[in-house]
């Protein structure tokens, strides 16, 4: 394969990945039209590990007893518990709002490895976590003057980008000797059957017998399950290998124009107040990441 047509593979898997992770949130409001944000949420985990266990079930020999605890957190932190925290936030807010909100996991990510991974961090990246932050309270300030509860819902995707930060920091500090299909796998492990089961106690077969809208939101959930949560990390991962981490964790700047255009043509009410928030969340994840670059340049 020559260069121009490598480079034009990253690029459309780079588009790809965006799209992927970007229309999240659209999916997990239209599953709410039958399913509950629980339900959603366990779906999801258990697609996403019964997926992955068919096309990788051999690296189960991979398991070792001192992996065990980190994979429960990225298991627990880094799937389970974001999966119903979204679902269960955009039953108040608009899906393009929780998108946006999504963007803050880099700096979450910097924020945890500073208080408990020893990293260091200069003046340019605590300017940049700032002015992520103050775009996070401007996007949620306009919705709480108007319901004060939604402060409540709107601390959730907050809450799940942290969770995401932790069980990142966990990957990167202790499963670095793990590939990531297996990662996902033996993570997946500890939360997927869990789930699966749940799932069959709550009332999902009924809903399944006599909801009309069923089969159509549960297709909606299984693409949220098997592309947005196996798929799209094999992807995400590969681009990481033939390319670089720079260029693959670039996805972060398009998710949230992704989830915001879908808010747009599902009618959602998008205001300048969204474009401020974005615009200061994305300049700090770019502040963040240009330091980082530096440093990584400069060592």
């Amino acid at each position: 394969m020559n260069e121009s047509t490598k480079n034009w593979q990253a690029w459309a898997l780079f588009a790809l990945l965006a799209l992927i992770w970007g229309s999240s949130f659209i999916l997990m409001k239209y599953g709410l039209q039958s399913f509950s944000y629980s339900q959603i949420g366990m779906i999801r985990v258990s697609l996403a590990f019964w997926f992955t266990f068919v096309i990788a079930f051999r690296r189960l020999r991979f398991l070792r007893k001192k992996d065990i605890l980190p994979l429960l957190v990225v298991g627990l932190l880094g799937n389970a518990i974001p999966y119903l925290l979204f679902p269960l936030a955009v039953t108040k807010l608009d899906s393009g709002l929780v998108g946006i909100l999504n963007s803050l996991v880099p700096l979450f990510t910097l924020i945890i490895g500073v208080l408990f991974y020893k990293a260091k961090v200069g003046i340019p990246s605590v300017v940049g976590i700032l002015i992520g932050l103050a775009g996070a309270v401007w996007l949620l300030i306009p919705g709480i003057e108007i319901d004060p509860t939604k402060l409540q819902y709107g601390a959730l995707p907050i809450l799940a980008t942290l969770c995401y930060a932790i069980s990142i920091n966990t990957l990167s500090s202790w499963l670095k000797h793990l590939d990531s299909l297996t990662i996902t796998l033996l993570s997946l492990l500890f939360v997927g059957i869990p789930a699966t089961i749940y799932v069959f106690t709550t009332d999902f077969l009924h809903i399944m017998q006599t909801d009309d809208q069923a089969w159509i939101s549960l297709s909606y959930v299984a693409i949220l399950g098997i592309v947005g949560s196996s798929l799209a990390v094999i992807i995400f991962n590969y681009l990481i290998k033939n390319t670089d981490s720079l260029f693959a964790s670039s996805v972060t700047y398009l998710i949230p124009l992704v989830a915001l255009i879908w808010g747009l043509v599902d009618g959602e009410n998008i205001g300048i107040d969204h474009v401020f928030g974005m615009g200061a969340i994305l300049l700090g994840v770019y502040v963040v990441n240009a330091r980082r670059k530096y440093r990584e340049k400069k060592n």
